[in-house]
Formats: C-alpha cells, sequence, structure tokens
C-alpha cells in the first residue's frame, strides 16, 4: 500500500533509487573474491534511498521504501529541501531484497505520475527500472538501456578505456586465474585485485605476497572449474595524496557538461566524506591536462549509448603522480548530491559536506530522536547563513547497527569540529559510534 505525505500529483521530476546497484548489476557467471562474500546489510542499504532528498525541487516526487518521519520532512523543508514523498513499502518489513521499480509497478497511482512526468531520474538504471518504463512508451527514452549501464559501470570496462587513452595507473583486465598470476607477479609491492562490480570496499582484495597470491589462484581455479569465468582488474595499491571526483552530465545528443569536482575520503576503499576540492586543485588539474581527459571520458560513455550522471573518480598520489581515470560510476553518488547541496548553501557564505558513518543503534531510537538531540544543541541547520547539519536518511538508521548520512553545511575549517559535535550529540541519545550506554549529559 502507498503511503506518504500526499498524493503523487502528474508534475516534475520523479526520482527513486535501489541504492546496491552493483549487486544487481553484476552478473551471475563470474567468480567471486573472497571480500565478496560479506555484504552489507540490504535493510540499511534500502534505506539509503532518503537520501536523494538533496537533489528534490518543490515539484518533485521522491518515491522511498520507507516512509520519512514527519520530523525529517519538517527539518528538510526547514533547510530548504521541499518536495512530495510517496514510500513503496518499509524496510522494517524485510521486503528489501526487491527493487524499489518493482514496488513503484504495482502501484497504479505512482504509474500515473510516472507517465505523465516531465522527467525521471533513478539513482542508477537497472533492467527492473527499464521494465518500469515499458508500460510508459512516452518515457522510455529517458533512460539509457539497461545493458550499456551495466557495461560502462563495469571497471573492466573503466580499465580499458584508460588503458586505450594511455592514462597513467590505468588497471589491467584479467579474464582467468592465470591471467591474474601473470598480471600480479609483473607488479611490485601490495597489488589489488577488484571485483569489476565490487563497491564500499566488497570485492577489494590486497595481495602482499606470493601465497595470498597462490590462495586467491587457487580461489579461482577451482570456481572456474564448476563453469564460473573470471573478469578482475588488477591494479597497484598507490599511496594516494588526494581523492577527488568530477561530475558529468552527459546528454542524450552526446554533448556534455561538468557539474562540478569533489573531493572525497576514503575509510579503507568505502566513501566517507564527500568535501569541497582545495581552491588550487582546478588550475593544477587544468596543468595536467585534466579537461582533455574529461573529455575523452565523456564521448567513451556517448559512444556506448549511456546519457544521464557519471562521476570519475581520481587520485593525486604522494610521489607528485596521479591517476585520471580510476573508475566511472555512471549513476547518481554521494559526492553528486553533496554537489546539489553545495550549490544551495553557497551563496549563504557556507560550503556542504556529507558523510558516511556506521553505527551502533539502541533498539528504539531513529532519527526523530536524533533530529530533536540536534536542534536543541543548536545543531540542526536551518537554511540561512547560520552553520549546521542535516541526517538525510532516517531509514538507514537502524537498530542495532545502522548508519548515520549526514550533511554539514559549514567553512571548510569548520568541519572537523561540527562533525566530532554531532556525533557527540547522537551518543547522547544512544547512536554512537561504539557499542556503549547513553553517556551522562
Amino acid at each position: 500500500m502507498t503511503v506518504g505525505t500526499g498524493a503523487p500529483r502528474p508534475r516534475g521530476t520523479v526520482r527513486f533509487g535501489t541504492f546496491d546497484a552493483e549487486r544487481l548489476w553484476r552478473p551471475a557467471s563470474l567468480t567471486r573474491l573472497p571480500s565478496l562474500a560479506g555484504a552489507e546489510a540490504h535493510a540499511v542499504v534500502a534505506g539509503l534511498d532518503e537520501t536523494l532528498a538533496a537533489a528534490c525541487r518543490p515539484d518533485d516526487l521522491l518515491v522511498t521504501r520507507g516512509t520519512l518521519a514527519p520530523a525529517q520532512i519538517d527539518a528538510l523543508g526547514a533547510a530548504g529541501l521541499t518536495f512530495r514523498s510517496v514510500a513503496v513499502g518499509s524496510p522494517a518489513t524485510g521486503d528489501t531484497v526487491s527493487t524499489v521499480e518493482e514496488a513503484i509497478a504495482e502501484d497504479p497511482a505512482l504509474g500515473r505520475a510516472l507517465a505523465t512526468a516531465a522527467d525521471i531520474r533513478p539513482y542508477a538504471v537497472l533492467p527492473a527500472t527499464t521494465e518500469l518504463l515499458r508500460h510508459h512508451p512516452d518515457q522510455t527514452a529517458a533512460l539509457p538501456h539497461p545493458t550499456v549501464v551495466q557495461q560502462v559501470n563495469g571497471k573492466a570496462w573503466s580499465s580499458e578505456r584508460a588503458a586505450a587513452l594511455e592514462l597513467p595507473g590505468a588497471g589491467t583486465v584479467v579474464r582467468s586465474a592465470e591471467e591474474l598470476a601473470a598480471a600480479v607477479g609483473r607488479c611490485d609491492g601490495t597489488v589489488l585485485v577488484k571485483d569489476p562490480y565490487g563497491v564500499a570496499g566488497r570485492g577489494t582484495a590486497e595481495v602482499a605476497g606470493p601465497g595470498a597470491l597462490r590462495r586467491l589462484v587457487r580461489r579461482l581455479r577451482a570456481q572456474e572449474d564448476e563453469g564460473l569465468r573470471t573478469e578482475l582488474v588488477v591494479q597497484r595499491r598507490y599511496e594516494r595524496a588526494l581523492d577527488f571526483s568530477a561530475h558529468l552530465e552527459i546528454r542524450r545528443d552526446g554533448t556534455w557538461s561538468l557539474r562540478g569536482l569533489q573531493g572525497m575520503t576514503n575509510g579503507g576503499y568505502r566513501h566517507a566524506v564527500s568535501h569541497p576540492v582545495p581552491p588550487d586543485l582546478p588550475a593544477a588539474l587544468d596543468r595536467r591536462g585534466y579537461p582533455a581527459v574529461l573529455e575523452q571520458v565523456a564521448h567513451a560513455l556517448a559512444a556506448a549509448g549511456y546519457f544521464g550522471p557519471a562521476g570519475i573518480d581520481s587520485m593525486l598520489l604522494a610521489d607528485g603522480g596521479w591517476v585520471p581515470v580510476l573508475e566511472i560510476n555512471a549513476r547518481m553518488s554521494m559526492g553528486l548530491l553533496t554537489l546539489e547541496l553545495d550549490e544551495r548553501v553557497r551563496a549563504h557564505g557556507l560550503r556542504a559536506y556529507l558523510w558516511q558513518q556506521d553505527m551502533f543503534v539502541e533498539h528504539g531510537i531513529d532519527v526523530t530522536a536524533l533530529l530533536s538531540a540536534l536542534r536543541a544543541a543548536g545543531l540542526l541547520y536551518g537554511g540561512g547563513a547560520r552553520p549546521g547539519v542535516l541526517p538525510l536518511s532516517g531509514g538507514s538508521l537502524r537498530a542495532p547497527r545502522g548508519r548515520l548520512v549526514c550533511a554539514a553545511f559549514c567553512a571548510p575549517d569548520d568541519f572537523p569540529a561540527l562533525r566530532a559535535r554531532t556525533e557527540h550529540c547522537a551518543a547522547t541519545v544512544g547512536i554512537s559510534t561504539t557499542r556503549v550506554g547513553v553517556p551522562a549529559g
């Protein structure tokens, strides 16, 4: 049954998303790395669709798996994020394996909203997305073909494009256990072996010596003997000085534009913080020829048949080198959502940050309690020029283990202290990075 804050009306952009898209793009016929087996809880990931509120405008309709808490809608509205919202089922029910697209397809009212929407913006294009729009002929050209999207999101595709362009740091694509052994043997030091559809640290194996390589090769050979095929990317582990991403919009006619650059801080191999890049970075990248690289990548994506948002992950290295194309995410991303927020607050003299943190959550505690505590502490952002923070995803903040996804609006030097104050405030109501009791005071 559809629930929400208002009946869907046919106007604006319809936004929705299944955030574990890589799991659904990944062919079942591929061999698996050891680290890929430990998937995140689907219920937490399903709740991340609420973060798409960061991109919403007043006429937009945000479709989420769970119902947005009234307190969260009020907080978003006070911060300037107003939109219509409808839920198509709650992650709390355990129905988290199917996609949000499948849930939308079962709702006639949402079908009518899709049919007459000015635009449709999923987090990522999946086969289920195309199947959903198949019932709405006027919208079938709104999105690229899911096979194209699957292809260009694979690390093999981006690595082969980088190699064809002779860009530094391009990974080597291997398609058998023997090719893997040979490719790793040609590298010095620790090597990263990446699943083509691994994400958030799942599907990346570090190979630091001959013993680790032998064990990995044995594992892959055993799977190949069972009929699976190997497709992996081999890359040196680089000493990073700065991770950043360029966010492009590829249009249907093949033209493109640069939305902006975002800095990234990773925890291990997983996104932890999106933040503004250093002021001198754009000029430094111009001198390295980064605009020409983006032009070539945009043309390659368009030539493959892709259009829509695309993020190109890049690195500056500690030794002065760089990796201009580490991988390509042809979908929405946390970095792009941070750019959307940054564009809203820059006129007030603020910059936007977005961080993710896994949290222990006491039973009975939810985003409403967190928002109340932040408001009482004077930390909740309410629009305008006063700094503050804004939780973006109540659905992912679940007991006993959830994830805090929070935006901060402040001057660059103030972010670390503002984040620390926010996490201390969260701990006072039972949302903490450690499994401890609620602190006094």
